[in-house]
């Protein structure tokens, strides 16, 4: 790297760093300052500019006012106040961003709830946040009907939409009047550090958790996106994220609002509407998931993914194979990758984008920023520790588990806010890690770093298992198997053989009329090790997913490759062999019973 282009990429950091910084700390000094007061004076400085467009329709920034009043209104009626909690489950639509930022005028935390979610797993989303009442989508009654014998205590439902028989209507408690901005008063005991939100864990293992998410974190994490693409009042962002996760509802949301600029709302993601959308709306920004430009590629070309304005995205999970095609067929160069989780406290962004990278910590700031990659045992999923009982910090390109540092003080770098649930918490804590009595957060993957401080993603600790003493990353077999010509999805997990160590590789494939079933294993074996090619291959109409596009595992490894259990076409190849072959009853039951080895 020449001298112009270190210089260049240090001071791009370095501005990132300080607007974050200082941003960080205007709200650590004052901790009156809370979301809505934020919120509300960009309503002041731009009330006719556009905040909103959805669908036909758009709202500015007075109107949304008007809209989150009602909402603050109503619920001082109802005897809320801050400190409360009430359950949101709602899809993507303006209503929702409405109902959050009414209810942080009084200082109510909101427990985002997942739409796609029911029955059980419902009910205990709604009882993990402690909740006094629900907000619900008229057009998800089913979700609820589903849960209502779950539900163990008494549960104030309130409707938003079409009135529902049974059932107090949002809407008819709404007038001219509600719509007088509550005093800030009423907030006057909320502090920033206090949850805004209750955000939940997608789910692909268990049940989900509510991690804790306050003012502070939305107001900070959504000055990540704010500076590193020195967002303006003009820009507008394509939002098709569920808003009730942190990507979408927080980063993209937050750092729209908080420029005075334009959100532009989807219900859903849409391969075939969505550059036609960006056109349309002459987007300038996109707040993504890998998975999303994963299916974008996939898609058929079409006039309108080369005559957008989009200057630049940020988001997280875009693999280096498709981060190529969003340069060169998208003409999408300004691509920021991130780093982050809802409950963590490891934050890292890829402001220069340099390829492949989730985000960067320059040598001369890891003291500032202690973020660190430990030396980690895949196999029994343990950090590794010396014989002083202390953890080893890995080499440079050397993998291992990224922690972050937890200070005793309540500033907020590297404060860990945690879940709901404490014992959930205190198992993503490390302790006596470098020395007696320090803490640290597990993030629970594995990150490598090179010599220039750019971090990358390695896999998701669990994601990783072993096979023939090796450690197998479903990351980089995922992305083998991607390029294969006919692959629209893949998802990589390992199953239980009887009588074997480890894990034996698994992919489950959705494919097009383009795949060659015959080709693939000798493909896959020029690509990756011996001992990462998949040894079972599941041909399945589709993959299912959480509300933001991850793959679920649960069932799958469950399921493993017993034919009796599966109805999709199977396949398996052995050591010798250089195809899959028919995975029948007969192969099944020689596996089991150790007749056949593989």
């Amino acid at each position: 790297m020449g001298i112009f282009n270190t210089v260049s990429r240090e001071y791009s950091y370095f501005k990132f760093f300080l607007q974050l910084v200082g941003r960080s700390r205007k709200f650590d000094k004052k901790k009156s300052t809370t979301v809505a007061d934020i919120m509300e004076e960009q309503v002041d400085k731009s009330p006719d500019s556009v905040a909103i467009e959805f669908e036909e329709k758009k709202y500015t920034y007075r109107q949304m006012d008007d809209e989150a009043n009602q909402i603050a209104n109503w619920a001082i009626s109802k005897g809320y106040k801050t400190g409360d909690a009430i359950s949101l489950l709602m899809e993507n639509k303006p209503e929702y961003i409405f109902t959050w930022f009414g209810l942080a005028k009084i200082g109510v935390t909101v427990a985002c709830l997942n739409n796609n979610i029911k029955s059980k797993s419902l009910a205990h989303c709604i009882k993990k946040s402690e909740s006094k009442s629900l907000i619900i989508s008229s057009d998800l009654m089913e979700n609820l009907s589903s849960a209502q014998s779950y539900i163990e205590d008494d549960l104030d439902v309130y409707v938003a939409g079409k009135e529902v028989q049974g059932y107090e209507s949002l809407s008819n408690s709404f007038n001219e009047e509600g719509k007088i901005r509550p005093d800030n008063s009423v907030r006057e005991n909320l502090s920033n550090s206090q949850s805004l939100f209750y955000i939940y864990t997608s789910g692909t293992t268990g049940m989900p958790k509510a991690s804790n998410f306050s003012h502070q974190k939305f107001l900070v994490g959504c000055g990540l996106q704010m500076f590193s693409l020195q967002m303006k009042p003009t820009d507008k962002t394509y939002m098709v994220l569920p808003l009730y996760h942190a990507t979408g509802g927080v980063v993209g949301i937050g750092s729209t609002f908080c420029t005075g600029g334009t959100v532009v709302l989807r219900k859903k993601f849409s391969v075939e509407k969505f550059w036609e959308d960006c056109v349309k709306y002459e987007v300038t920004v996109i707040t993504y998931i890998g998975e999303l430009f994963r299916y974008l590629v996939a898609g058929k070309e079409n006039d309108y993914e080369k005559k957008h304005k989009i200057r630049g995205i940020y988001g997280n999970g875009l693999r280096p194979e498709v981060w190529k095609v969003v340069q060169e067929r998208f003409g999408i160069n300004r691509i920021i990758e991130f780093y982050g989780s809802s409950e963590g406290n490891v934050s890292l962004t890829n402001v220069d984008s340099e390829f492949g990278s989730i985000g960067r910590i320059p040598p001369y700031l890891k003291g500032i920023l202690p973020t660190k990659i430990v030396k980690f045992d895949v196999e029994n999923e343990v950090v590794i520790r010396n014989e002083d009982g202390f953890c080893i910090e890995c080499e440079n390109d050397e993998a291992g588990e990224a922690i972050g540092f937890i200070p005793n003080d309540d500033k907020f770098t590297g404060k860990f806010e945690g879940y709901t649930d404490k014992e959930a918490t205190k198992k993503k804590i490390l302790e006596d890690v470098f020395e007696k009595g320090d803490r640290w957060f597990s993030t629970g993957d594995l990150l490598k770093k090179d010599k220039q401080g750019y971090f990358y993603f390695v896999d998701r600790i669990g994601d990783t298992f072993r096979w023939k003493s090796e450690n197998v990353s479903t990351n980089e077999v995922s992305e083998a198997i991607s390029s294969f010509r006919g692959i629209d999805e893949v998802n990589v997990y390992g199953v239980e053989v009887p009588n074997q160590d480890g894990r034996a590789g698994m992919a489950s494939l959705v494919v097009n009329s383009e795949f060659k079933l015959d080709e693939l294993y000798q493909y896959l074996s020029e690509q990756l090790p011996a001992y990462s090619v998949p040894v079972f291959i599941r041909i399945s109409p589709e993959i299912e997913k959480t509300g933001t596009f991850k793959y679920k595992k649960t069932d799958l490894v469950e399921e493993g490759f017993n034919p009796n259990k599966i109805q999709d076409p199977l396949y398996f190849a052995s050591g010798p062999d250089s195809t899959y072959i028919d995975l029948d009853q007969n192969i099944f039951d020689k596996i089991y019973s150790s007749e056949v080895r593989i």
